[in-house]
C-alpha cells in the first residue's frame, strides 16, 4: 500500500491550527527560540554510562563492574 499523504499540507495545516490557537506572533517567538536555543542531546549510552550501580540496578542494567586499579604512584601524593 502507498502512502499518498503530503507532508507539506500537513505541516501547513499543523501551523495555521497553531496560529490561530496562540497567535502568529507567539509561534514565530516560539519558533525562533526553538532554532536559535542550542540542546545538547547525549545519547543514552552516555547517560547510563555516568550512573551510579544502584541507580544501573534500580532500572534492570548490570553494574559497570569494579573500577580499574590506581597507579601505584597515585599512592605517594603526586
Amino acid at each position: 500500500m502507498t502512502r499518498t499523504d503530503d507532508f507539506e499540507l500537513s505541516l501547513k495545516l499543523d501551523l495555521e491550527t497553531l496560529m490561530a490557537a496562540h497567535g502568529p506572533r507567539r509561534v514565530l517567538l516560539g519558533t525562533l527560540a526553538a532554532l536559535l536555543t542550542h540542546h545538547r542531546n547525549r545519547g543514552l549510552a552516555a547517560r547510563f554510562a555516568e550512573m551510579d550501580d544502584h541507580l544501573r540496578r534500580d532500572i534492570g542494567l548490570p553494574p559497570r563492574g569494579p573500577t580499574p586499579p590506581m597507579p601505584h604512584w597515585t599512592h605517594f601524593g603526586w
